[in-house]
């Protein structure tokens, strides 16, 4: 089995299928010798898979992701490091901001939630520099709605925000949705008093 390479650096593993982000911040780090003044050492990767790659070759000191990634989101590529019993700080940094989104994002386990339309990639990297504790920077939707939630059952709380859970990858959802827009998965439509998700669309009585 081969050994993962070890660095002084921190290495920073940026997870998102966004080319022009990427490219834009490679060249940030680049103008701004983000490497060579500050030990960090960022790679980008667009997918899961590669990702899980990285990983296993070399150490890794900090994730950013996206949570929306091609075939594989980054709800998966949580589960799995969570399985993996891999402790690496994860900062998610996305371009969800709905209400629904952000409560599934509340219900993780990461270190901290950034919202693209909120924090640009250089502050963030500005932030990761500093080393400073910046949840006050966190979108303030997200902090009420965390607060709510606490006071909620789930079912209270999916109500409340007129959503549903799709049954086959847990993606929360607009509770109108008749198909997930993350699995693709057909979605039963229910009364508005019942809160459950139909795994598949009830077949008529026959006669």
């Amino acid at each position: 089995m081969d050994k993962i390479k070890t660095t002084t650096e921190k290495n920073i593993l940026m997870v998102d299928n966004d080319r022009e982000l990427a490219r834009n911040m490679q060249d940030y780090l680049d103008h701004h010798e983000i490497k060579g003044k500050y030990g960090l050492n960022f790679i980008f990767v667009p997918n899961v898979k590669q990702a899980l790659k990285k990983i296993a070759e070399m150490k890794i000191d900090l994730i950013i992701l996206e949570i929306i990634l091609p075939v594989i989101n980054g709800y998966y590529f949580l589960n799995a490091l969570k399985r993996g019993k891999t402790k690496i700080p994860v900062v998610i940094y996305t371009r969800l901001k709905g209400p629904q989104d952000l409560v599934k994002m509340a219900s993780v386990d990461v270190d901290n939630i950034f919202v693209k339309q909120l924090m640009k990639m250089e502050d963030l990297v500005q932030i990761i520099i500093s080393h400073k504790d910046q949840k006050a920077e966190l979108d303030k939707v997200l902090a009420e709605l965390q607060s709510q939630i606490k006071s909620l059952s789930e079912s209270e709380a999916q109500s409340a925000l007129k959503v549903i859970q799709c049954p086959r990858c847990h993606m929360i959802l607009n509770r109108n949705s008749h198909f997930c827009n993350n699995c693709g998965q057909k979605i039963a439509q229910v009364p508005t008093k019942s809160l459950q998700t139909a795994e598949s669309v009830p077949k008529e009585n026959e006669t």
